[in-house]
């Protein structure tokens, strides 16, 4: 059987390399929610992790009693890897126009940084999708005063705020009475029921993170600390994000001509991962498919890869083509065998 790397054998190493390299924008959210992790196999079993890979354990043991043991849950449904192809294609003219040396060189990156870029603003669509299915998470049981508040995945704000104990529950974010913290606390202790560990990161919206930008209830809360202007990096001190907080700036272009957002512009996502954010398109460092976390970017491994160039005679333009494989998959579940690592709604506002 050939492997990975007899398989991109015959690619650019240069242009590969610069593909490789290729930086997210600090607004990208894909990798953020799901890091990458290499993987050797176009298919195999997704590795999931129930709540009992989150929690600490007590190994401690009597003599003569029998020895704790771990093992690792695969999942019954097996993954495939999507293949991505983009082609560039420069025409013979403008090549000729920018002379020898450096400045075709140039050409080229450039054509390989746009190639990238439109394959990651696609991925960031892919991504989102993924995370706001429905039906993905844990229904949320509504606390009566003795329950347990379990994982969640509300679409409106309405079924989140009658699972409060309180009989007014929260509200929403536009509203001038709302009070994040309260919120995203409740949401912490519901995914930490699940898993075990509190989530440490969150993905909003647009109109989610301007709403917080002016909310009456956090800028009273720092006006004692800073006179600096809100912005992520305090949102994410503010909330306790140790991992980070991102906003879903994406646009993708609709079959009607429209600019849409990828990620709901009232939605928020708050889940758990072990790894630092990366923006970069490779695995991030430690990042392993065998680590609990919410969600993971299995990518083949040795793409992305840039196959050489070749000149097509009949309209006379150099083409060169990058390849990816990869595929996202939600991993940290929760009691019911539903995502329990991770807690969505799409629509706080309202």
């Amino acid at each position: 059987m050939m492997n990975l790397q007899q398989t991109y054998a015959g690619v650019d190493p240069i242009l590969t390399t610069l593909a490789q390299g290729f930086m997210l924008p600090a607004t990208n959210i894909a990798n953020f929610i799901a890091p990458v992790v290499d993987t050797p196999t176009r298919a195999g079993r997704i590795l999931r992790f129930g709540k009992e890979q989150f929690a600490i354990n007590d190994f401690r043991r009597a003599y003569g009693t029998n020895i704790p043991y771990v093992q690792s849950r695969y999942d019954s449904e097996p993954y495939a890897l999507e293949q991505e192809v983009v082609a560039w294609e420069l025409p013979e003219e403008v090549i000729e126009n920018a002379g020898e040396g450096p400045a075709q060189v140039d050409l080229r990156a450039i054509e390989t940084r746009n190639a990238m870029s439109r394959l990651m603003n696609a991925y960031e669509y892919t991504v989102s999708q993924a995370v706001t299915v429905t039906g993905t998470y844990n229904p949320y049981e509504p606390n009566t005063g003795a329950g347990t508040q379990d994982g969640l995945g509300f679409t409106t704000w309405t079924t989140f705020s009658t699972a409060y104990t309180s009989a007014a529950g929260p509200s929403a974010w536009s509203s001038l009475t709302s009070n994040p913290i309260e919120d995203v606390l409740t949401l912490k202790r519901s995914v930490a029921n699940q898993i075990g560990i509190r989530p440490n990161s969150m993905v909003v919206g647009t109109a989610v993170f301007d709403q917080l930008l002016t909310n009456q209830a956090i800028l009273e809360r720092i006006k004692y600390t800073t006179a600096d202007s809100i912005d992520t990096d305090m949102l994410a001190r503010y909330f306790g994000l140790e991992r980070g907080l991102r906003v879903a700036e994406g646009r993708y272009l609709a079959t009607d001509g429209s600019l849409q957002p990828v990620f709901p512009e009232n939605g928020l996502l708050l889940f758990y991962s072990p790894n630092g954010p990366s923006d970069s398109v490779m695995p991030a460092g430690g990042a392993n498919a065998a680590t609990p976390a919410f969600a993971y970017t299995y990518q083949l491994t040795g793409t992305p890869a840039v196959r050489p160039e070749y000149y097509i005679r009949e309209r006379r333009v150099v083409r060169a083509e990058i390849t990816v494989e990869r595929v996202v998959n939600l991993v940290g579940l929760g009691a019911t065998g539903l995502i329990g690592s991770g807690a969505m709604i799409t629509n706080v506002l309202s």
